[in-house]
């Protein structure tokens, strides 16, 4: 949600909107935050609005778009978003957003354009450290692990200058996932635990759970199955 005392009467009535699609997203209801947005874009498109947020409305919708399996509209619509934003800062967390999309659909030429895009606009650590990571994920996807190696640590040293725990914990994770690519499988455990360090200092309960399934992973690749088999019962455990 924008600040509330720099709208006018028209923006105030569609912040609302966004909030409420916002809340529908977070709980995976694309078709009701569809509806909000819907709403919203009218009244936007009909009224004088300011760009911020017209921008926050077509990225709300390329996401609702995204959690309804509807790929190519929720593209077009990141990419107007992008395209909406005036600051710098907010247009490279928008290239970056769009990059993630595009790596997650393989689509690995279109992610590291936009990612080159959120570097060269980003002035924040904290909104280097997600291009960086994405690009990573791209020299992953290639096979070049000395260059994802080389790019994830360029990540999380921007996360870490940021006080970003939770992303340097993501990226920590994906760093463990090179090494056993690398066949370093005890290197890649190592730098579970150094991931889950941070996870703890977050506090972050599904991150945890993520970050101990992988260690499990990793020990049973190292044929130490019964430490495995521990883990994941601790983990169940603890669910209950």
């Amino acid at each position: 949600m924008l600040p509330i005392k720099e709208l006018t009467p028209v923006e105030k009535e569609i912040d609302v909107l966004l909030g409420k699609s916002a809340f529908y997203l977070q709980t995976y209801r694309a078709i009701d935050a569809l509806n909000m947005l819907q709403q919203a874009r009218e009244m936007a498109e009909t009224n004088e609005v300011n760009s911020q947020i017209r921008a926050v409305i077509y990225r709300n919708m390329g996401q609702a778009q995204f959690q309804s399996g509807k790929f190519d509209d929720a593209m077009s619509n990141f990419i107007l978003s992008y395209e909406t934003f005036e600051d710098e800062n907010d247009k490279a967390a928008a290239a970056g957003l769009i990059a993630d999309y595009y790596l997650q659909a393989g689509k690995c030429e279109e992610a590291h354009g936009y990612a080159n895009k959120a570097l060269g606009l980003a002035k924040a650590p904290e909104l280097m450290a997600h291009p960086y990571q994405i690009m990573g994920g791209i020299a992953i996807e290639e096979g070049d692990y000395p260059k994802a190696l080389e790019l994830m640590n360029k990540a999380a040293e921007k996360a870490e200058e940021a006080h970003c725990i939770t992303d340097l914990a993501m990226i920590i994770m994906d760093i463990s996932v090179i090494f056993v690519k690398m066949g370093k499988l005890e290197t890649a455990l190592s730098e579970m635990f150094r991931a889950e360090r941070y996870v703890k200092e977050c506090r972050n309960w599904d991150l945890y759970l993520r970050c101990a399934i992988r260690r499990a992973k990793v020990l049973y690749k190292m044929g130490r199955d019964e430490e495995a088999k521990k883990l994941v019962c601790a983990l169940e455990e603890h669910k209950r």
